[in-house]
């Protein structure tokens, strides 16, 4: 039984890749690939993960997950789509790197697996909108935290994608990777779809609306605390119900820039930062980058 395994990053579109594929859970079934649902793919991976860190995990430990995913049942491939394996986007950096734990979590699930039984995904993000899009997350579950504490606990401009790739791939970088972008992922999905599940044919993958990028723009999140400043929220609820209306009025903007608080300079420079990392990790050994087709 062979394992593929989405393990990063958050805010790349996550969502809207589990969403196509369990729309798709008929055809996966067809081709003896499991989605497991959610709340069962935490309840046998989480413990797995767990007992692997401290290290008490035994010869029970690894059919114990799979009976949890599969119930008994037969497949040839089991998909997990746990960005969560990486880290948390309440701090997904720390030390000018990116999720500091998760290449040692990674390492953890290919031991108790196999290296041979394992293929591993994961998608990049600009950190240019990737670090405010965390830290979307990060103040709704921390609403004292301003933009500036989430952002300096690392020097920005020393984060690399790279970096966390060479540590997933161990030092001989023997690993392989399978990555993309999430600005490339509106326009390869089915690419990413298609390779991530193994499928034979990704024009049989049938399409639901999903939202490619949840929450809101770093604007509307910078007006939402000023609003709650005036009109404290008494309640986790409320403050969710606040900010539901926010993002219905301010969805998500690309390349987003607010002065005085993600000035035009920095986006420019992570994102010249970013550029020159795809082109490396484009040529680092055992990585395949799924592009996006440029037609001329």
């Amino acid at each position: 039984m062979k394992f593929r395994i989405f393990f990063g990053a958050h805010r790349a579109a996550q969502e809207h890749l589990a969403a196509q594929l369990g729309a798709n859970r008929d055809l996966l079934e067809a081709n003896g690939i499991l989605l497991p649902a959610e709340d069962e793919m935490e309840a046998a991976v989480w413990p797995a993960i767990r007992a692997m860190r401290r290290n008490n995990a035994d010869e029970n430990t690894l059919p114990k997950m799979i009976k949890k995913l599969t119930g008994g049942k037969d497949y040839k491939t089991i998909l997990i789509v746990r960005p969560s394996i990486s880290g948390s986007p309440l701090r997904p950096i720390k030390d000018d790197i990116i999720y500091p734990r998760g290449s040692a979590t990674v390492a953890h699930l290919i031991k108790l697996i196999g290296q041979d039984d394992v293929e591993l995904f994961c998608a990049l993000r600009n950190p240019a909108s990737f670090l405010p899009s965390c830290y979307n997350v990060a103040y709704m579950n921390e609403p004292t935290q301003s933009l500036q504490e989430f952002v300096t606990v690392s020097d920005p401009f020393a984060l690399r994608w790279s970096e966390y790739l060479h540590r997933v791939q161990g030092r001989e970088s023997e690993l392989p990777l399978t990555v993309w972008t999430f600005e490339d992922y509106p326009y390869i999905w089915r690419s990413v779809a298609q390779a991530f599940a193994g499928l034979p044919n990704k024009e049989d993958l049938v399409a639901v609306d999903h939202p490619l990028d949840q929450g809101m723009s770093l604007k509307g999140l910078l007006l939402m605390q000023e609003y709650l400043k005036q009109h404290p929220a008494e309640t986790a609820s409320k403050r969710n119900q606040v900010a539901q209306k926010f993002e219905e009025r301010f969805p998500p903007v690309a390349g987003e820039v607010i002065p005085d608080q993600w000035p035009e300079d920095l986006v420019s420079t992570l994102s010249d930062s970013y550029d020159d990392d795809l082109y490396y990790i484009e040529r680092m050994e055992n990585i395949h980058l799924i592009k996006r087709p440029i037609y001329r």
